[in-house]
Order: C-alpha cells, then structure tokens, then sequence
C-alpha cells in the first residue's frame, strides 16, 4: 500500500520548477537591416518622451557628470561614457544590434533585392545624440545612493525586497529586476530564491539548526549557539537591517572552525562571499552594489596588523551603512554603502578596538572530544534549510522593529549600552523569527516573564567577553600615558608615570619628596601641581617629550598637533580633569590637569576598592 503524498511539498516543488534556460539576449523581433519594426520602415519611428524610439532596449536612468547610466537589454547596470565610439554602443545594446540598424539606419549606395539602397549599418553619431539626450532627460543621477544590488532591502513602506539576481520579491511576489519604487535593481549572477511557499511552524527545518550547533564545545553552550544562529539570518537580511552585527568565531585546531565553516557555507550558498587573507580593498570590490554577508577566514593577530584592521574597519562601516567612497576606471568605480554581515574566524584574534568589540559578538571554541563524530552536512539538505529560513524571515519580516525592540529593552535592563542592545539585540530578535511564528506577548514583551528574561542574565553585560576590553576612549588615553614605560627612568625602581604617581598619593616611604616626584616627572614632559588641598598631574597639550610616550598610538597626533588633550577631555571634568596653564621644564604650557583625588582617592577611576 502506498504512502500518500505530502501535497504541500508537491506544490512547493511545483511552485520552485525553474524553466529550461535560455539565452535572454536572443530577441527574435528585430528585423533584419533595412526591414521595417511592426509597420514602422527604418529610421522612421516617432520619439517617445524621452526621445528614444519605440521599444528601446536600453533604460536610460540619469546622468552623473559625464556618465550617462543605463540598464542594458538583460538588465544590467551600464555606463555609457566618452569616447560613445560605435563599440560602446554596440556593448550597451548587448544582443540587440539589429534594433541599432533599424533605428539609426545608414544607407549604402548598393541597391538591395526590391531596388532600393542597402542598410549596411548605424549611424553611430545619431544614436548616441539621443542616446545621453534621454539620459539627460531623466535628469542628475547617482549609482550609489539608488542602485540596490543582490540581497536584501526595504521598500518606502519599510516592506522587505530580497533581489536574487534574476528575480526581485516585494511582498512575497515575483517581478524582473529593473527600476523599482526609485531604486534600480540590476540583473546579476543568480543566487538562491527562497523557498516558494511559506514555512509552517510545524514543518520549520530550521528548528533543527539550533540544537546541531550546540554540538560544537562552546565557551558559552547556550548563548553562542543562539548568536550564530542569529547571524545566518541577519546575514541573509543584510541591507534591510538598520544595524548589522559582525561575528568572530576564535578556536585552536581540533574545535571544528572548518565543520562549522562549511555549514554556514552549506545554508548560504552564493549569498556568502568567502575570502581568506583578504584585504579591505579586494572586498568592497567584491561586493559593489551587493549587499551579501562576508566570511573571512584566517584573519590573525599575528598577521598584517595593518590590513586586518582595515578589513575590521569595513565591518565597523558596514554595522551602521556607511558610505564607502572609492574611485574607479570610466566612473565605474567601487562606491557603495557597507551593508553586508561580517563573519571572522581564525586561531587568535587582531588587536579589536572597543568600536570593534561593541559591534561584534565573540564566539569561542573549545577542542571536541575524540569520540564526538563529525555532523553529517548534506549540502543539498542544508541549502533548502537555508532558503527556508529565508522563507521564514521574509514572512516574519512584520515583527521585525518590535520584537527588536522586545530583546533591547531586556538586554538594556541587564547593563548592556545602547551599541550592545544594538548587536546582541539583533541577533536574539533573528533568531527569535527564524524559530517561533509571530508575534507572542507572553513571550517577547512581558518584562521578567516568559522566555525572555533569561537572557538578561545570560547576558548581562558584567559577564560577556565582548565588554571585558571595552574601555571609552580618555580612560584609554589615560591608562596609556600611566602605564607606558618612560625611557628615561629605565633604571630605576619605578618604570611608570602611574607608578610614581601612586606611590606619591599614598605616602609611601622615600617618595614624599616633591622635589625628586616633580625631577621625575619633568624628565617625560609632565609636571606636579599643587594648588592647596589639590594634587593634578599636567599634561601639556603639546610636547615633545610626552608625545614619545604616545609615540605608535592612536592618541599620538603630530609634532604641533596632539590627539591626547582632546581624548583626556572626554573624561568627567571637575573629578578627572579640569584646564589650566603651567609651567613645565621652564615652558608656560597650556595643560590638561588630571586631579590625582579623582584617579587614586576613594571611588577613583584607578581605585581597587570595590
């Protein structure tokens, strides 16, 4: 006896049958030269609004500068600049060459079969004369701010539009790509649709990505698995999300960083952009118009500090969609707003600025056991499990901004600042979609019930990683400048800035000489002021001498022009700091006074008392 079929899988499968492939470019009704265009002999066509003759093959967009841009018959994007020679032309009518010779026809002075003179090509001269008239028409025009490449955006309704390169969806629905709503969607390399119909909770695959990514040893078991999964879907919902967050997944050989790499790859498919020692340049490049999620793999600390930090930087740009303004050949250059989800993995990590680590979440691997087996990774089953989640997002996409909202607020009443409820937000809000259907009150909004107030202590902000290093910007500066070694004092029992000061501050046997502190402190350029019951260390807003000490550091400046005064200010004035005039090493010197109460007194910054 047979099993009967599963009809919604049926239908899914129906409804995904893609038709056999044929070469777009092969327009059939065009004639041959000389012959006329549905009744309309060549060269004898009325211009439309723009000027264009009927049926233009060619969508004129705008103009920027001397670039005329222009969607080509199959769609994509195209800039017809100088010399406009007769191959420039022929290259912007892609396939559709025998429309040039109907339109712009140049007249030969053979006779053809019926008597009269031989089409024997275009008038090069005449078509692009109407060609960047049309364009001109449209009126000033720029690629970056309106040409929305592959991935996934919003509409002027805050609707979501996932474009896959040969198929653009707004509301669930199939159309072309091409000029949308004011954006320009170009044809591209396809990449996968989502699945076809929606994805009932009861038959939702991607329930199952949770538990195998727990199989993995992580450093935190039940939040870093949520995270990941988090990631896949804002890695799939890149341009539409008003903030990106980045993932770094660290861990020695053995703890299964490659498994967990071709999984991922494995969900995504050719909406991940993969890349090993890469460079900033080479992905902007890569990535264009696109707004696809990036894994760089083998991004170590030990590597080129320089370039990581650039690659790291993008990522930094692309949380918030940044404009990234690159020149390039025929004004076809690399300009575009950062909008992709960055994924890193490597042994050890790059040196990470806090601006890095408030964007990201760290994820730490331990090794596996030896008995632990290998995942079985089918790629067929994970590529549908991954058009299924996007299946999944596309149609929670209308609960996005609340339940956002829902984890921040939860997260915020943990500790975490506004830039972590941003990162961490998203990531639990996704993967929230990803797994339950809809909207659920109990689950999501009551504050301190339901599922959701376990994640204010999973992840309140004094146990996560990712804010251990997480230093604003003058305490850096100032921790910096205390605990720098001073080249001059290499011999002696005190090395440091912080130091002596301590040791003055506490009275502590041979250092309440102020003669021998103030020696001290002049040989780095810094002077001991007293004024009554008030101790300040001077920092002069320029010095040679304290430079050296900054010397390397983001906080150095140039001779003449200090980046430490401005980052010391960022601290609380009047209990940190306050402005003043001293004079140093025999110089008058304007200073940034740091009050030694407010560093090593009760509650200072630099106090150990808890």
């Amino acid at each position: 006896m047979t099993s009967k079929p599963n009809l919604s899988a049926v239908r899914a499968l129906i409804a995904d049958a893609k038709p056999i492939p044929t070469v777009k470019h092969r327009f059939k009704g065009d004639p041959e030269p000389g012959g006329p265009r549905e009744g309309v002999n060549a060269g004898q066509w009325r211009p439309d609004q723009l000027g264009l003759p009927p049926d233009c093959p060619v969508l004129p967009l705008g103009v920027d500068g001397s670039a005329n841009w222009f969607l080509d018959p199959i769609g994509q994007l195209y800039c017809y600049t100088k010399p406009y020679g007769q191959a420039d032309t022929l290259e912007l009518f892609r396939g559709r060459h025998l429309y040039l010779y109907w339109a712009w026809p140049k007249w030969g002075r053979g006779k053809g079969d019926d008597g009269k003179p031989a089409c024997d090509g275009w008038r090069n001269e005449k078509a692009r004369e109407t060609l960047i008239a049309a364009c001109t028409a449209k009126g000033p025009w720029n690629a970056v701010e309106r040409v929305r490449g592959r991935g996934s955006w919003t509409d002027p309704d805050g609707g979501l539009v996932v474009h896959t390169g040969e198929n653009v969806l707004i509301g669930g629905r199939r159309q072309p790509p091409g000029e949308i709503n004011g954006s320009v969607y170009p044809t591209r390399p396809a990449i996968p649709d989502p699945w076809p119909t929606p994805v009932e909770d009861k038959d939702n695959p991607a329930k199952l990505l949770r538990p195998l990514l727990q199989s993995w040893n992580w450093a935190r078991p039940y939040v870093d698995p949520q995270l990941l999964l988090g990631w896949i879907g804002a890695a799939l919902l890149s341009g539409a999300l008003p903030w990106r967050p980045a993932v770094f997944i660290t861990g020695d050989k053995g703890t299964g960083k490659s498994t967990l790499q071709e999984l991922i790859k494995g969900l995504l498919g050719d909406w991940l952009i993969q890349a090993v020692d890469t460079s900033a340049a080479g992905l902007y490049q890569r990535v264009g118009h696109d707004c696809l999620p990036i894994a760089v793999d083998e991004l170590e600390g030990e590597a080129d500090v320089k370039k990581q930090k650039a690659v790291l930087k993008l990522a930094r740009i692309a949380a918030s969609g940044g404009l990234m303004l690159r020149g390039g050949d025929k004004h076809q250059g690399v300009e575009f707003r950062a909008r992709s989800c960055f994924l890193f993995s490597s042994i050890n990590t790059p040196p990470l600025e806090p601006q890095d680590l408030s964007r990201m979440a760290l994820l730490r691997l331990a090794r596996l056991p030896p008995s632990q087996p290998a995942p079985d990774l089918p790629p067929n089953s994970l590529s549908v499990v991954g058009r299924c989640i996007l299946r999944r997002l596309m149609d929670e996409w209308p609960r996005f901004d609340e339940t956002w909202s829902a984890f921040r607020e939860e997260l915020g009443a943990g500790g975490m600042d506004a830039r972590g409820q941003d990162t961490f937000g998203t990531l639990l809000a996704i993967a929230d979609m990803i797994e339950n259907e809809g909207w659920n009150e109990d689950r999501l909004k009551t504050p301190g019930d339901g599922d959701m107030f376990w994640w204010r202590d999973l992840m309140a902000a004094d146990t996560m990683a990712e804010f251990e290093d997480a230093t604003e910007n003058w305490l850096g500066c100032l921790n910096h400048l205390l605990s720098v070694p001073v080249e001059a004092w290499r011999n002696g029992n005190k090395t440091t800035v912080g130091q002596v000061l301590e040791a003055w501050f506490g009275r502590e046997t041979e250092w309440t000489d102020i003669v021998k502190v103030r020696g001290l402190l002049s040989q780095a350029g810094l002077m001991l002021r007293i004024d009554g019951k008030q101790q300040w260390l001077a920092v002069p807003n320029q010095s040679p001498s304290v430079r050296r000490m900054f010397e390397g550091s983001k906080w150095a400046g140039e001779t003449g022009a200090s980046v430490w005064s401005g980052a010391l200010r960022q601290a609380p004035r009047g209990t940190v700091y306050e402005t003043g005039q001293t004079r140093v090493n025999g110089v008058k010197s304007k200073c940034t006074l740091i009050n030694l109460d407010g560093l090593y007194g009760e509650g200072g910054v630099m106090s150990t008392a808890e």
